[in-house]
């Protein structure tokens, strides 16, 4: 009689293999382990994917970004990414190129600008996720940045672009900057941007609308308890005296007003640097009105304070059909000689010299012509024919003598 098989199977001394006694002690660890793997991989690829789509996202919302303010919401929505630090790079380069615009046009705006601009830079150059071409090109916009806002100290600028090509040795943008750092050696260039730091042009105000209101109206932002004030008598406006610091008391300085055919741009520049005040020149409304900033001025006044200068020199071209006019800008702490086009135009209000008192302007005398000096004859009695005749010739010449004779 044949023998069951679980008998033999029960004869068997340890039959099991090393993997099925390996399963049976960790069988259970090794199912969660591979539950946990394929749970694993499973996220692992969700995100991948999710990411992948996340990036084409950013990239399609970059290349729709036209402004600066664009650029910089994508760069603070992904910071420390690839297409985050690009971002920041157009903040930065956007900035810097509407600040350069606006240093000739609105100065306070223009700083402003070229701050942010920096501020950009920097951070790109700082971000590890930005590639090398984006660091470069922000290395590039910070020397451009940092060279138009350089005060006649021109090192500043001139490391900025050494960085540049000491970072990148190969840039694309080497030449240009190799001859922006000769240039910037240059006396030249040092003096005209110590001039130019000077400057403070400023956007002109907004002329408010007037239409429908009816003449000696106030302005329709005065407040109905507030009276307009009203205008004061010339002579008590000339006895008024100009608080100390202000623009018209600095011209009253005294200068030596000896110039020989220098160039009209030039006489104003000596006036100016002697009563340490600013006088610009708005060589646009010169030059639209038929003048030019190099105009010879010849001058022999000797001693007089920087306003009769300034008035003789304006009082050559009063008569033109369109003149060149004073504007004290006191809340700017500048002068500004401009033409009385652009001064109506801007709303700006020509300085009168005619306002303050003789001593203040230039004493420019007519040359003086001797009157004839005739007698009437006292004597009621008739004159004879020959006293009459001698008397119709006296009539006669003194219609023909000129007007300024009699």
């Amino acid at each position: 009689m044949n023998p069951e098989p679980m008998q033999h199977a029960n004869a068997l001394p340890n039959s099991q293999s090393p993997l099925v006694k390996w399963l049976d002690q960790y069988g259970n660890v090794a199912t969660i382990v591979a539950c946990v793997a394929m749970i694993g991989g499973a996220i692992a690829y969700s995100y991948n994917r999710s990411s992948t789509n996340l990036n084409e996202r950013a990239w399609a919302r970059y290349s729709q970004a036209r402004s600066a303010q664009d650029f910089g919401d994508i760069a603070d929505d992904l910071p420390n990414t690839e297409v985050g630090a690009w971002a920041r790079l157009g903040e930065g380069e956007r900035l810097v190129e509407s600040g350069i615009g606006l240093m000739f046009t609105d100065r306070k705006a223009a700083l402003g600008e070229l701050k942010n601009a920096d501020e950009a830079f920097r951070k790109v150059l700082s971000t590890k996720s930005a590639t090398s071409a984006a660091r470069e090109r922000a290395a590039w916009g910070l020397a451009k940045s940092t060279e138009a806002q350089c005060d006649g100290d021109t090192a500043k600028p001139i490391e900025a672009y050494q960085a540049l090509l000491r970072d990148f040795p190969k840039s694309l943008y080497k030449v240009a900057a190799e001859e922006r750092i000769e240039s910037l050696k240059s006396a030249s260039a040092k003096e005209f941007y110590a001039w130019f730091h000077k400057q403070s042009p400023t956007p002109p105000e907004a002329n408010k609308p007037k239409d429908g209101l009816p003449d000696g109206h106030p302005p329709i932002d005065l407040p109905l308890d507030d009276k307009p004030e009203v205008e004061k008598p010339k002579d008590e406006q000339s006895k008024a005296k100009e608080p100390d610091g202000s623009v018209v008391a600095k011209l009253k300085t005294e200068v030596e007003a000896e110039f020989t055919k220098i160039p009209l741009q030039d006489a104003f520049k000596l006036i100016a640097e002697k009563c340490e005040v600013e006088i610009a020149i708005d060589g646009d409304a010169l030059k639209e009105a038929g003048f030019t900033k190099n105009m010879p001025q010849t001058l022999a006044l000797g001693k007089v304070t920087g306003l009769e200068a300034i008035g003789a020199i304006l009082k050559k071209y009063e008569k033109e059909k369109v003149a060149i006019v004073l504007v004290v800008q006191e809340d700017e702490k500048k002068a500004l000689i401009t033409t009385s086009e652009s001064a109506k135009k801007n709303g700006q209000a020509p300085f009168e010299f005619s306002k303050f008192a003789d001593d203040d302007l230039p004493k420019l005398e007519a040359p003086k012509v001797d009157k004839p000096k005739t007698e009437a004859p006292k004597s009621d009695e008739p004159k004879d024919e020959k006293s009459k005749s001698e008397d119709s010739k006296s009539e006669s010449k003194d219609k023909d003598a000129p007007a300024d004779s009699k």
